[in-house]
């Protein structure tokens, strides 16, 4: 196996650092690390620079991180594409266990893993998938469908996904000009044509929360969520695979509607809930527009509802 790492990195100086100094730890050295520098204005570049041949460096005009990763996958030499973010940084056997992995199973044509997320100013890190049901649907170290992956919480991340080259020349590589979720888009893109994924449950990389500069917290605009929407019920069934790809609408949907109630954008929370009423479970719906009657008042009583449905098992008190 030969592994290219592809890096974005976007005014990247405060961390760029720690993302290379990541991947020249490995116990699996990588063979060739390219970091694409998405025209930083900042001293990104120069950091880059001080890694002398151990790094690649591809500079460009600032086109967003679809053609910057685009590019770095057209500039590999490897038979292996490993993804990691300019602000992101992989645990020491982050290589060395995914190529293992994937020389036990030739037959997988991409690989992700468990990883941690650090939110700001938090001491611990915690684990993004903690589903404990996740392991009944996981047979001989694969997901046999990353759609039935994903809606049991073992949902892929760029930083853990490493992708055999030639996937991208059925599949098409990340989508220039998509703003928000470029990185699920192509996912979805591939489990419509390649199911089966292999998986580690162990954490190989640390998923860092605290750029305030980051794709997802610039573009948060509910229309790239309802675009995306649009677009996988579009390509679900063109691929004859909306049946298994729906319930991932469902889980999306559920996510940013938590997400947008807890940030009190209750015209978007709203939005999405009247747009696409059929994905939504009977019982979530109840509960999403009791808590917008009158947010301030409603959603503590809601809140009470819950927490005294999970302690006791009964659906309300008195019940």
């Amino acid at each position: 196996m030969k592994i290219s790492v592809v890096i974005p990195a976007y005014n990247a100086e405060q961390t760029i650092g720690r993302t290379l100094d990541s991947v020249l730890a490995q116990t699996r050295a990588a063979d060739e690390i390219i970091v694409i520098d998405d025209g930083s204005a900042d001293a990104t570049a120069d950091i880059i620079r001080t890694y002398g041949g151990k790094v690649r460096l591809i500079q460009q005009e600032n086109a967003g991180v679809s053609v910057a990763r685009n590019a770095g996958i057209e500039a590999a030499s490897g038979d292996w594409i490993a993804f990691l973010d300019g602000d992101d940084e992989w645990l020491p056997d982050k290589l060395k266990y995914q190529s293992e992995h994937l020389q036990q199973r030739p037959e997988l044509t991409w690989i992700y893993s468990n990883f941690y997320r650090k939110e700001p100013a938090a001491e611990q890190l915690q684990l993004a998938h903690v589903n404990p049901n996740l392991m009944n649907v996981l047979v001989g170290g694969a997901f046999e469908d990353y759609f039935r992956a994903y809606v049991n919480g073992a949902y892929a991340w760029t930083s853990v996904l490493m992708i055999r080259k030639d996937v991208f020349g059925k599949t098409g590589t990340f989508e220039p000009g998509m703003k928000r979720a470029q990185d699920n888009d192509l996912w979805f893109r591939i489990a419509y044509q390649v199911p089966r994924i292999g998986y580690l449950p162990e954490p190989l990389a640390v998923y860092h929360l605290d750029t305030p500069a980051s794709s997802t917290k610039i573009n948060d605009s509910v229309d790239y969520m309802i675009g995306l929407i649009a677009r996988h019920e579009k390509l679900s069934k063109q691929y004859n695979r909306y049946e298994a790809f729906s319930p991932c609408i469902t889980q999306m949907l559920q996510t940013w509607i938590r997400q947008y109630l807890k940030e009190k954008r209750f015209q978007d929370t709203k939005l999405l809930v009247d747009r696409f009423n059929r994905y939504l479970p009977f019982r979530f719906k109840r509960e999403i527009r009791f808590r917008l009657i009158c947010p301030r008042m409603t959603s503590p009583v809601a809140d009470y509802l819950l927490k005294f449905k999970r302690t006791t098992g009964k659906e309300t008190p008195g019940k």
